[in-house]
């Protein structure tokens, strides 16, 4: 699998991500010689999960506010158990895009099923 890196840039309150594909000492040259303001790079460490897919699964877009009323907002996949109580003990005093999750907030939740990558059509994987 070819290297691929991510970098992060903030430009005064904004916070962009871009993916290139490149180690990690060549996304930071490409970074150095084009991108303004701030900038972090993050490289793949290895592999941990299973790529198995399941009969269900929920979809949670989550906003995290800090004490100062700044926020963000997150969404990601979860087994089918998982609960809002799961989620907001995970999150909550942790810091995403520069905001502390002082308090989680849920918008929407809801299930799906994703369709395996083993079908043998040759595509990629489900959403």
């Amino acid at each position: 699998m070819p290297a691929i890196s991510m970098i992060r840039q903030r430009l005064g309150d904004k916070t962009f991500t871009s993916y290139v594909p490149a180690t990690d000492e060549k996304a930071k040259a490409f970074a150095e010689a084009l991108m303004p303001g701030e900038y972090e790079v993050f490289s793949k460490v290895g592999d941990s999960g299973s790529d198995s897919v399941s009969d269900g699964y929920k979809t949670w877009l989550v906003m995290v506010k800090n004490e100062a009323g700044l926020k963000t907002y997150l969404s990601f996949a979860t087994p089918l158990g998982k609960t809002s109580d799961d989620v907001i003990n995970a999150l909550v005093g942790k810091t995403f895009n520069s905001v502390k999750a002082d308090r989680v907030i849920v918008i929407n939740s809801r299930s799906v099923t994703f369709a395996s990558s083993d079908s043998g059509s040759g595509g990629g994987s489900g959403g």
